[in-house]
């Protein structure tokens, strides 16, 4: 996945994207059910989705949180690297 000129133009704007990149990996490297959005996730089953949850929770904000998730990969191992295709997925499906 690579970024557009508008994300890369995001992340030049917000000088902290990194840390709050490495901040959410370490959130979901700890909950791998990402607050229940992923009942299964720790097993790593990603097939049983909360999807109202996840568009409370992320929909809002999607534009900026697909870009930290996408950064967020050089911090996790592959555990956590599958639950943030999964929200990425899930994101772009549901969020646009």
């Amino acid at each position: 996945m690579s970024l557009t000129a508008s994300e890369l133009e995001i992340l030049k704007a917000n000088s902290l994207s990194v840390a709050n990149a490495q901040s959410m990996a370490t959130q979901i490297e700890s909950d791998l059910t990402v607050g229940g959005i992923f009942p299964n996730g720790a097993s790593g089953d990603f097939t049983d989705q909360n999807v109202e949850k996840f568009k409370a929770k992320w929909c809002s904000w999607w534009s900026v949180a697909k870009i930290l998730l996408t950064i967020a990969k050089v911090f996790t191992g592959p555990k956590g690297d599958d639950v943030i295709d999964a929200l990425l997925k899930m994101g772009n499906n549901l969020c646009g």
